[in-house]
């Protein structure tokens, strides 16, 4: 710029500068100011915008500037000439020193790296100038040193990031051929009738994707969710997000893949998907995807092959497709393909928000009375299968309330913070009623396979397996059910794939546990009315309220006094200050989609709502006690989310297992967080973060862990008795690959595969005895990011507040806490840790990050924010553009190439300035930052416009 470079053998382009160093090796490097122009140029002086304790410069001249800016006030009556920055001598610094380089001279700047620790350490440095003919300038420059483990460079990008962009597609002829669907089971004797296709509207993808707001319902999104608007408002909500599924599952679609023929059925096609076995993309038995041959996709016309899903295993699907394309088909022929999604859940939602319409289910979906009718004709205390409930009061009433069933045609809640019994209470109680009401039939729902396994498995323990039946979806792998369970599930040896029994045969079973979805094939069954007496619905706040209304709505008959005095019971079980569903399109988010069924009626109806002391029983039971964690663990979410009601109950056996373990800071508090002052980064076209700094840190606690069992009196333990959750699909891949793959001593460890590395979602209702906590995110630059579409831990207190509480006896937290601190939430629980002495790792001190300490020096400035365009004289449009803060008596009274002289009164004084706005350096991936160089020079960093400018 001007001539003017800033030179380093370390330089990585685009404005960067990064040094590699080891730990407890100080490093000095150079950096060199060197003028190639043909005329002088003054260096007024640099600076380091944020202190930072591993790096310091330092320059034979001393231009290096520390202290803060001058206030405004200051600067404006003192003349501007003459002064030589805005950075005026604090206590204890020289007066200021400046360099001039003549043409061809260069300026030599030291700078001197030492850590203790692995870790990523950036400032950002502006280096201020002025030339005689063109006036005052500033280059910036991102300085970083970076300590990398030999893992943590092993688990490096393997290519550089380049953001995801859709294909352009060209207006081609397509030709589909149908390929050949699995054989379906002929013993399903269950009655079906289609429920509708429910497409979306047809409106332009932009508006639909990016504009929803502007469709003409949006009066309907906007207004307060009544049962008079209930099916128009869901389903359009649920058009919402299948519009951003289909934008989002062409992230998977894939290019140039080979296929093969399968060795066991020469009728199958074999195709790799990565991350298949993770959910992404989705694909299950009986789903379809087409391909079309790679060389021919420039073509006019295309031939479609729809290839329906036979099996899936592990990275791979076996497809049929139509015998046309077997006949020309040679192993490794490369193939373009595209993903679809299943779209039945999101039918028989559409369904189930039509039958609450049609079955006028408004007392149960916005109840406000009771009528105090109890289903028992005889009193008495109830003799309880599970002994242990009968010691605590919470779980024993909640039992009674529900068997009495003394809320109807309100539902019941069971309100389970972590680790409080809720699926133990809900098992009890749909004991009790089978027990206790003679003619009472259960349906039992969860939203996931496991959790509805889970409810099985405990039901048997007391019930006759003759009287308990699990259905499973036709498309459920039948080796992911547990044994214990497959002698009550709906599957056929003979026709090995599963089947659905008639509505006579299903009649005769007392209780009937599915999926929530799965319970539409019961809808559409036809039931009588009245049959099923009473639906429980565990982890209720984990679905979207259309999915729970699908074990609702045809299955259970509200309550009425003169009309159906046995109407059904409603039981929804689970916590809404966890995890809510997962969605994909912010808007349905913004307009009330996440929020399930259990946290609307506790949030908005008074039944459910908390009184001065506690809940109204009748309707609502809070479980209080924790029989999972270590007191340390529960201190936080207890303060921030339960009122601290909770009480630790858990077996002291193995909560204070690792009180003693030599690792921990402070003996007797079993917390660690571990500071890292990691590096953000991508890979491929993935969005995902990763974060190898904190990989490698994690894989020392677990080698410790392990490689220590039955040592210094330390129990022992296995693989699977440890979890490591982290918000970033990538970061987990990155893990799973240092554990599995890559570090010898843990690779060869017996059973390590039984270590589950997984995302918060996927731990939510899990327990692990030890767990450990990778946050990944170091950069605040895309934190709005995280914040818009629910990614990360920052600004997300469910996602905080189930990581927090899966733990037992052991926590270890690996983050920055530069970062972490800037949420409510972790900042609490970071603080908490440091007074109880449980931190460690980098050094951290309450200190601004960049952004930070800009806002605070603008501040102090007490600029005006009033644009400067309203003194009557049109400034650069860059000067209103960013608000520019400059007095509201500034005119341009001259103009050249870059500059605009400014002149202004501040009391009887004039003022008379150029001020620079020419173009700086690109900035698209940097963050934003805004503050003023020498003179008055603004400095402006705008993520907006993807770049930055010097004004």
């Amino acid at each position: 710029k001007h001539g003017v470079e800033i030179l380093s053998e370390h330089d990585r382009g685009k404005g960067r500068i990064r040094f590699p160093i080891m730990p407890n090796e100080p490093t000095t490097s150079n950096i060199w100011v060197q003028n190639n122009g043909t005329e002088e140029v003054t260096l007024l002086g640099y600076r380091a915008l944020r202190k930072q304790h591993e790096i310091t410069f330092h320059d034979e001249s001393k231009c290096q500037r520390l202290g803060r800016m001058l206030p405004w006030g200051e600067m404006l009556r003192a003349p501007w000439e003459g002064r030589g920055s805005m950075w005026g001598p604090q206590n204890g610094e020289l007066p200021v020193h400046i360099s001039l380089l003549t043409a061809g001279d260069s300026y030599l700047i030291k700078v001197r790296c030492l850590t203790q620790h692995y870790g990523y350490f950036p400032v950002t440095v502006l280096f201020e100038f002025t030339k005689e003919q063109d006036g005052p300038f500033s280059i910036g420059r991102f300085v970083s040193a970076i300590a990398n483990s030999r893992l943590a460079e092993e688990l490096g990008p393997i290519a550089p990031y380049r953001s995801y962009q859709a294909n352009l597609r060209k207006t081609v002829t397509v030709t589909t051929e149908d390929g050949v669907p699995p054989d379906r089971c002929a013993g399903g004797e269950l009655g079906w009738a289609a429920c509708g296709q429910h497409r979306c509207p047809t409106v332009p993808g932009k508006v639909r994707i990016t504009s929803g707001w502007h469709w003409p319902c949006r009066k309907s999104l906007a207004g307060e969710l009544q049962f008079e608007n209930y099916q128009k408002k869901f389903q359009l909500l649920l058009h919402l997000e299948e519009l951003q599924m289909e934008v989002d599952i062409r992230r998977y679609d894939m290019r140039d893949v080979p296929m093969v023929k399968d060795t066991q059925n020469k009728r199958l096609l074999i195709l790799e998907v990565p991350g298949v076995a993770e959910n992404r993309p989705s694909v299950l038995k009986g789903d379809h995807l087409f391909v079309t041959r790679s060389e021919q996709r420039d073509l006019p016309q295309l031939i479609q092959y729809k290839g329906y899903v036979h099996a899936v295993e592990l990275e791979r699907v076996k497809l049929g497709f139509s015998p046309n394309l077997l006949v020309s088909f040679v192993n490794n022929l490369k193939f373009d393909v595209t993903f679809t999604f299943n779209r039945l859940p999101l039918q028989v939602q559409h369904r189930a928000v039509e039958l609450a319409k049609k079955r006028n289910l408004g007392d149960i979906l916005f109840p406000s009375f009771s009528y105090r009718e109890s289903l028992l004709h005889e009193g008495g205390r109830l003799r309880l299968f599970d002994r242990s409930l009968e010691t605590n009061q919470e779980q024993y009433d909640a039992v009674q309330q529900i068997v009495t069933g003394m809320s109807r045609p309100a539902p019941y809640i069971i309100f389970g913070p972590p680790g409080t019994g809720k699926t133990v209470t809900v098992v009890e109680a749909i004991k009790q009623v089978v027990t206790c009401i003679k003619d009472s039939h259960v349906l039992a729902c969860a939203p996931s396979n496991s959790a509805s396994d889970l409810l099985c498995q405990r039901l048997l323990k007391h019930l006759d397996k003759g009287s308990v039946y699990r259905i499973n979806a036709n498309s459920r792998d039948y080796r992911q059910v547990p044994e214990e369970i497959k002698p009550c599930c709906n599957w056929d040896d003979a026709q090995q794939c599963h089947v659905y029994p008639s509505k006579e045969k299903l009649q005769y079973y007392r209780v009937i546990i599915t999926t929530l979805v799965t319970a539409g094939r019961l809808v559409t069954a036809g039931f009588p009315d009245g049959h099923f007496t009473h639906v429980f619905v565990d982890e209720c706040g984990h679905a979207v309220e259309p999915e729970c209304l699908v074990a609702i709505a045809g299955i259970l008959t509200t309550m009425d006094r003169e009309t159906n005095t046995n109407g059904g019971q409603l039981v929804l079980a689970g916590d809404p200050k966890q995890l809510g569903p997962i969605l994909r399109s912010p808007l349905a988010i913004d307009h009330g989609l996440e929020v399930s069924l259990l946290e609307r009626l506790m949030l908005h109806n008074s039944l459910y709502q908390k009184g001065a002391k506690s809940y109204n029983p009748q309707f609502v039971t809070k479980l209080l006690r924790n029989y999972r964690s270590h007191a340390a663990f529960l201190e936080i979410p207890n303060q921030q989310f339960y009122d601290g009601e909770l009480q630790e109950c858990a077996d002291h056996l193995i909560s204070y297992s690792y009180c003693t373990w030599e690792e921990l800071p402070t003996q007797g508090f079993p917390i660690i967080f571990h500071g890292v002052s990691g590096e953000d980064q991508r890979e491929g076209n993935s969005p995902s973060f990763f974060n190898t700094l904190e990989i490698e840190v994690l894989v020392t606690y677990l080698k410790k862990l392990l490689q220590s069992q039955g040592k210094r009196g330390r129990s022992r333990i296995s693989p699977k008795e440890i979890g490591i959750i982290s918000p970033y699909r990538k970061q987990v891949e990155k893990i799973r690959q240092a554990i599995t793959k890559m570090d010898r001593d843990l690779m060869n460890l017996p059973d390590i595969k039984e270590l589950k590395v997984g995302s918060v979602e996927e731990f939510q209702g899990q327990e692990r005895r030890v767990l450990l906590i990778s946050t990944v995110r170091s950069c605040t630059e895309y934190l709005s990011v995280d914040e818009d579409f629910k990614l990360g831990f920052l600004k997300n207190p469910k996602r905080f507040n189930v990581a927090i509480t899966r733990a037992k006896a052991l926590l270890i937290i690996v983050g920055n806490p530069a970062v972490l601190s800037k949420d409510t939430y972790w900042n609490i629980f970071l603080r908490y840790c440091i007074a109880k002495g449980g931190y460690t790792g980098c050094p951290y001190a309450e200190e601004s990050t960049e952004e930070d300490a800009l806002v605070e020096e603008l501040c102090s400035l007490r600029l005006s924010t009033q644009s400067a365009g309203k003194s009557g004289t049109s400034l650069h449009p860059a000067w209103v553009r960013h608000g520019s803060p400059l007095p509201s008596s500034a005119r341009v009274v001259g103009q050249r190439v870059g500059f605009d002289r400014l002149q202004w009164h501040f009391g009887a004084q004039e003022h008379d300035v150029w001020l620079n706005h020419a173009p700086c350096w690109c900035a698209t991936d940097r963050p934003s930052l805004c503050g003023w160089s020498s003179r008055g020079i603004g400095v402006c960093l705008c993520k907006a416009d993807s770049c930055c400018s010097v004004q």
